[in-house]
């Protein structure tokens, strides 16, 4: 049975099995609760993990710690890194350089051309950062932005004024009176501050979508606008704030990395991978199993 992680900046998600139940948690702050991470990874059924397959986008140095922490828990089991590449899964990314083209993002356009193979698509992937990516129907990737996050504003502005950190904590008050602009602003600070980053965030993915929207405009009526899919943790917090066919995928990432998996490995490794292959036993041949 293969264990699939997603390991993100903030958050670890994970999944023994196809069929098991997505999990997920904050990343572990200490080498002991990493450890006790590592070993509470059993599938739920019984049986024993044959393969991890990771697409990480944390900073070397936390890679290297979860490849130890694997290789000290399990060392006989294969570890596969997932890295960006610019063909895969029917999808030709945009990047000159894929390598700086974060492996999050990768596996979420694979994955949203899978569910969805002859539309033009909008990904919107929310984590630590939000990134949107255009995506033809042919497979093209045309590229894409990335901006702070609500959590990512928030510290951000607790670090420049951290005497304004309360305040998030606090209820916010938004005016009940009056009509237009009045019943869209905040009448205490706590309520400023929480639905200014909102607007802002709100604001500029509109702004993208619609004038990515306008240049695709449907040249016929059997060609379809563009489909917002929204994946990532904060997936569920985004979409009030999209347009209302935009659909949720909060496990778009973890799709695209059994995607990948199935895939040829490339002939070399990522820099970051190469800090791990010591510790981790690296796959590069074709997986076509669950």
């Amino acid at each position: 049975m293969k264990c699939y992680i997603d390991a993100g900046n903030t958050r670890i998600k994970w999944q023994v099995g196809v069929k098991a139940q997505t999990q997920q948690q904050s990343w572990p702050q200490t080498a002991a609760t990493l450890a006790a991470w590592v070993a509470s990874l059993k599938p739920a059924g019984g049986g024993v993990i044959e393969r991890f397959i990771i697409a990480s986008v944390v900073p070397q140095d936390r890679q290297a710690q979860l490849a130890q922490a694997l290789a000290t828990q399990y060392p006989d089991v294969m570890v596969q890194w997932i890295v960006s590449r610019a063909r895969c899964c029917g999808v030709q990314f945009a990047y000159a350089d894929v390598t700086q083209f974060g492996v999050d993002r990768f596996c979420a356009l694979a994955a949203a051309r899978q569910r969805l193979p002859r539309q033009d698509l909008i990904v919107v992937n929310a984590g630590t950062a939000v990134t949107l990516d255009y995506l033809k129907a042919d497979g093209r990737h045309d590229g894409g932005v990335i901006m702070p996050s609500l959590a990512a504003m928030t510290a951000g502005l607790n670090q420049l004024a951290p005497h304004l950190a309360p305040f998030w904590q606090q209820k916010p008050e938004m005016a009940t009176g009056g009509s237009g602009s009045g019943r869209r602003l905040a009448t205490n600070t706590a309520g400023a501050l929480q639905l200014g980053s909102r607007w802002m965030l709100a604001s500029a993915l509109a702004q993208i979508i619609e004038a990515l929207s306008e240049h695709t405009e449907p040249q016929s009526k059997q060609q379809r606008p563009p489909q917002i899919l929204v994946s990532g943790g904060g997936a569920s917090e985004l979409l009030p704030l999209l347009n209302p066919t935009a659909i949720s995928a909060p496990d778009l990432v973890l799709e695209g990395i059994r995607l990948a998996a199935r895939q040829p490995q490339p002939a070399g490794l990522s820099q970051a991978a190469k800090k791990t292959e010591k510790a981790t036993k690296e796959l590069p041949s074709k997986d076509n199993s669950d």
